[in-house]
């Protein structure tokens, strides 16, 4: 095998290695049960119950879901729930 064809294998192994590493920055649901914090399926699913019909991002912060997105009449909308128990903050 030649060099380039070396060097260029070594290079998409690195790039798949390091995509399989970033893929999950949340913990799995049972660590989250474990931990007594709801999932995020939860905490989409209470969004959802709260007028959120399209989630652009989530995120788990500091004890608190942060859910931001679009309500049904495309208006921006950011929904906090604690983390614990899934009730509203903001």
């Amino acid at each position: 095998m030649s060099r380039t064809k070396l060097l260029a294998a070594a290079i998409v192994a690195a790039l798949m290695a390091g995509g399989a590493l970033a893929a999950s920055t949340e913990p799995p649901e049972a660590t989250l049960a474990a931990m007594g914090k709801i999932s995020e399926a939860r905490a989409r699913a209470i969004a959802f119950d709260h007028g959120l019909v399209h989630v652009e991002e989530i995120s788990l912060f500091e004890g608190r879901w942060e859910l931001a997105g679009r309500d049904r009449s495309g208006d921006e909308l950011v929904i906090d729930l604690n983390a614990r128990d899934g009730s509203l903050l903001r």
